[in-house]
């Protein structure tokens, strides 16, 4: 679903961005949207297929559906897009994380990628754990644009009924994750106390 693929990635930009003291602008948030609606140009029913529907169509009829825009050859295709225009990181890298945001998406759904395309135009590689449209992959969505998003907020979360126990769920993900962002203090140095001043012995006599 369009939606899915423009909430990853966009969540996925923003994190990373925010994360990694890149240029976070509205922008480069579009650019990562349209890297996300990007390898379905070949669907012209798709949401960018419909935008740009000659294009598309064209692009449908020489390769099909999840063929060339789907695979490992388009993803080489953006990283030499980038070393080539590297003038241009700041609208290219948001568009490549959106792209490869819906790439890892499809891989999840039975329907899989043809990684190797040309060569196996008909060897799709899958993790099937989502159904396209389905309860799990609204529930997955959900779950990893919230954890991404609330995670940027550790230290000033908003007031909402559910703060104490989604700030306990994130935390705890992010610590499994090793992602945490903190590193563990160190164990206090015990103090020692100053010996205590000698008493005056009693003089005899």
């Amino acid at each position: 679903m369009a939606s899915s693929h423009i909430i990853v990635g966009g969540a996925t930009w923003f994190y990373l961005s925010s994360r990694y003291g890149m240029t976070f602008d509205a922008v480069a948030f579009g650019a990562a949207i349209l890297g996300a609606l990007a390898p379905d140009i070949d669907h012209p029913k798709s949401t960018l297929g419909q935008m740009v529907k000659p294009l598309s169509t064209a692009v449908s009829n020489i390769f099909g559906h999840r063929g060339v825009t789907h695979s490992a050859l388009a993803i080489a295709g953006c990283l030499w897009v980038l070393h080539e225009h590297a003038a241009y990181q700041r609208l290219l890298i948001p568009f490549i994380v959106g792209y490869l945001t819906h790439l890892a998406g499809d891989l999840l759904t039975p329907a899989g990628l043809p990684l190797l395309w040309p060569i196996k135009r008909r060897r799709n590689f899958a993790l099937p754990i989502l159904k396209t449209g389905g309860f799990s992959e609204q529930l997955a969505v959900t779950l990893m644009a919230g954890w991404m998003i609330s995670g940027l907020f550790a230290n000033g979360w908003p007031e909402f009924p559910l703060q104490r126990p989604w700030r306990s769920v994130v935390a705890a993900a992010q610590t499994y994750l090793g992602e945490g962002g903190m590193e563990k203090a160190a164990p206090p140095i015990p103090v020692r106390k100053p010996p205590e001043a000698s008493r005056p012995k009693p003089l005899k006599g």
